[in-house]
């Protein structure tokens, strides 16, 4: 997410540039130089009780892998280990990264509950900007609505059916709307995956497995390469 803030002038430098010579495209301008994140979960402000920032949070450069036994954040229970692993090589121009939990529930006072597992996302850029390649899975998704004041019967859990294919939204009445497998690219070529990107009914928005990546030209390893 904060990646591209940086990276958009340098995206439209691009294009202006381009458009003046006519040959030279957004995606193959930019990266400078091979980068990444990843993260398990992010929220914006649910239910007005808590903001969580991306956690737990990865980046390369340096890269490495960060990791969790367990969360417990306001409407966010994660009782499983989550991990964020980013890496890449400048000289070869490559980057990864990668986002995994097994369980996490999100519980929304006076909506209900969210049970998901097998949460995983990944990005994988070769040096060609603009070729990232990802991949993201959701294993199961249960939702159970707040039941409603007695006499009347609770309501039943509605299993989630998990679509196949890149950027399926399935709405579910009462919660809001997620968009499975969501992978978007913007104008440097960088790839995000979104295991789950979830927009609440109240439109606060819950991201569930972040990975993201960009590739760059091999460097050159050039003694002006290096000087600033």
């Amino acid at each position: 997410m904060r990646l591209r803030i940086g990276l958009r002038a340098c995206g439209m430098t691009a294009a202006l540039i381009g458009t003046t010579l006519g040959v030279v495209s957004p995606s193959q301008a930019c990266n400078m130089n091979p980068q990444a994140e990843a993260y398990v979960v992010s929220a914006q402000a649910l239910g007005g009780l808590v903001n969580v920032p991306p956690t737990p949070d990865s980046k390369f450069p340096p890269g490495g892998t960060k990791t969790l036994p367990t969360l417990n954040l306001g409407p966010i229970n994660v009782d499983a280990l989550l991990t964020a692993t980013t890496a890449g090589d400048p000289k070869a121009g490559t980057a990864s990264s990668s986002a995994t939990a097994a369980h996490l529930i999100l519980t929304i006072p006076l909506v209900g509950s969210l049970d998901i597992t097998g949460i995983k996302a990944t990005c994988t850029a070769p040096a060609t900007p603009g070729t990232a390649t990802g991949t993201s899975t959701i294993a199961t998704a249960v939702f159970t609505p707040v039941a409603p004041p007695a006499p009347l019967p609770p309501l039943p859990p509605v299993t989630i059916t998990i679509p196949t294919g890149v950027n399926q939204t399935v709405a579910v009445p009462v919660l809001g709307s997620i968009v499975f497998n969501k992978q978007t690219t913007d104008n440097d070529g960088n790839l995000t995956v979104e295991a789950a990107d979830i927009t609440l009914a109240g439109g606060q928005e819950v991201v569930l497995g972040y990975a993201e990546c960009g590739g760059a030209a091999p460097s050159t390893s050039s003694p002006q390469h290096h000087m600033h």
